[in-house]
């Protein structure tokens, strides 16, 4: 039996022993935590780091060239015969409409559009509200008063613009046309066709050659005034039914190889110098495109006329372009040059972020280094529509704009990449930045070399300026959430590193000394 003195020493001996036991056991789990707290410690600052910047190696290859750049443009339809007659001034004195076509044409303060593309109406604006399209911006006035017979004043504030982007150095002026002329129509309307059955176009053959010649005297008209149309597009988006909401004519793919090849008949007979017919203007490059392709390509005459097929980029991501490219290259030996003449981002809501901005800079690299565009052209210039579809938003009929951050992203191409600049290899060690490259020669004859990043990560990224080594000087103009087209440093490329924001869409300028 134990006696109360020897409990108490084996009860203080028992717990000796037990708390060095937890002490030990303490000191170890505390040697744990700290080997743990070490190790999250030495885990997690790279990535802290890494989530602010990253290193991004760039090379550029001056002796891999591909297509030559023609031009970058934009359409004036549905918002100059509005637009043009704007004079209200802004608080800097003077008119919003010449502040406007500053924005899209100079290439210093706007963006410096290289084309331009005009609509030539089908008179649905003389119908009004019997025209049978409810959106008045919509409409589109004719020059034509009697068959044979223009008035030259009419379409006033749509040919203001037509003549500041002439008189601001745009080289390229594109006429086009949504529908024939009203009065040429099966349905006497700018769009669709009331008959029921198999769709047909709403301009009957016997039709073709009046209205080539109608689209023929504009044009000529307006080269003759120092004008430099280059191309004449009198087919817009032709799969596409039109049966209302905007100008627009239907064709199957046989009645569009049969008018266009008496719109030829029409030109050559006429011989305007310098003047090329742009064709096909399908809606998209792949999907319900490809019959019109094949119709053209069987007609010998069309398809060796043809050096370019002009297409608007909706609905095709870049699975749809490259399929496009393969089956062309199967389809013929003809080596044509390809343009986009026409996209917007078809979603609704005004935007006038990043986030679109972004969308539109990928949308355009995708173009030009996946098919090799050598033109890349806009849609709606200016937008009084909740859509991304304007470079500006316009208020009506209170004479007011808003900039969207698409028109900086957009001149991140076009105040640079000029007409006659050669697309060049360039690549990057990080698939998360999209990116070209050009040379051609600047305003002072030196060899230039562009170069266009978009960066669409919350990740800014740091290159080293000794990827430049070749060049003794550069600049950087960025576009992002605080900088429009906003040129932010010159450098020497053996001097420092530059840094490439988050949500971004950068041009590089390298120069020679």
């Amino acid at each position: 039996m134990m006696t109360k003195s020897k409990l108490k020493n084996t009860v203080f001996i028992f717990m000796s022993i037990l708390m060095l036991f937890m002490l030990a056991g303490c000191a170890k789990n505390s040697e744990k935590e700290t080997e743990k707290q070490t190790s999250k410690t030495t885990e997690t600052k790279p990535k802290e780091e890494e989530v602010k910047q990253k290193t991004l190696e760039i090379t550029v290859d001056e002796n891999t060239v591909y297509q030559t750049i023609e031009s970058f443009g934009a359409s004036g339809a549905w918002w100059s015969q509005d637009v043009g007659g704007w004079t209200s001034l802004t608080k800097d004195g003077i008119e919003l409409r010449e502040q406007i076509a500053k924005l899209f044409f100079d290439p210093t303060e706007g963006i410096g559009l290289s084309a331009y593309r005009y609509n030539i109406g089908a008179g649905s604006a003389e119908s009004g509200s019997e025209s049978g399209i409810t959106d008045p911006w919509r409409r589109a006035e004719s020059f034509e008063t009697e068959p044979g017979v223009y008035d030259w004043t009419k379409d006033e504030n749509a040919v203001w613009f037509l003549t500041k982007a002439k008189d601001m150095g745009v080289s390229e002026l594109v006429f086009f046309c949504n529908s024939p002329l009203v009065r040429l129509t099966k349905n006497g309307k700018a769009y669709g066709n009331e008959a029921e059955g198999t769709p047909t176009s709403n301009l009957s053959e016997e039709n073709y050659e009046a209205f080539a010649n109608y689209v023929l005297d504009i044009t000529e008209h307006f080269i003759s005034e120092g004008y430099p149309v280059k191309y004449v597009s009198p087919v817009n988006e032709p799969q596409w039914d039109w049966t209302g909401g905007q100008e627009g004519c239907h064709y199957e793919p046989d009645e569009m190889v049969k008018f266009l090849n008496v719109f030829l008949d029409v030109m050559e007979a006429r011989n305007i110098e310098g003047l090329e017919l742009s064709a096909p203007e399908l809606g998209e490059w792949g999907n319900t495109s490809y019959p019109y392709y094949e119709a053209i390509l069987k007609d010998e005459r069309l398809s060796g006329y043809l050096n370019s097929l002009d297409i608007h980029s909706y609905w095709s991501d870049m699975a749809a372009k490259t399929s496009f490219q393969k089956w062309l290259a199967q389809k013929t030996s003809k080596e044509f040059s390809l343009k986009t003449s026409e996209w917007c981002e078809m979603v609704n809501g005004m935007d006038l972020s990043m986030d679109s901005a972004i969308n539109l800079a990928m949308e355009i690299n995708t173009d030009l280094t996946t098919l090799n565009v050598t033109s890349w052209q806009y849609w709606i210039a200016a937008s009084c529509y909740s859509y991304r579809d304007g470079l500006i938003y316009v208020n009506t009929p209170g004479q007011g704009m808003t900039v969207a951050k698409r028109l900086w992203a957009m001149g991140n191409f076009s105040r640079f990449i000029r007409p006659g600049y050669m697309r060049i290899e360039c690549s990057s060690d990080s698939s998360d930045i999209y990116l070209s490259a050009y040379k051609g020669k600047d305003d002072k004859g030196k060899e230039r070399v562009v170069l266009v990043l978009i960066n669409p990560k919350d990740m800014e990224y740091k290159i080293s300026t000794q990827n430049f080594s070749k060049w003794a000087n550069g600049s950087m103009y960025i576009t992002d959430k605080e900088h429009e087209l906003e040129k932010t440093e010159e450098f020497k490329s053996s001097d420092k590193e530059i840094v490439i924001p988050s949500k971004s869409v950068v041009t590089i300028l390298l120069n020679e000394v």
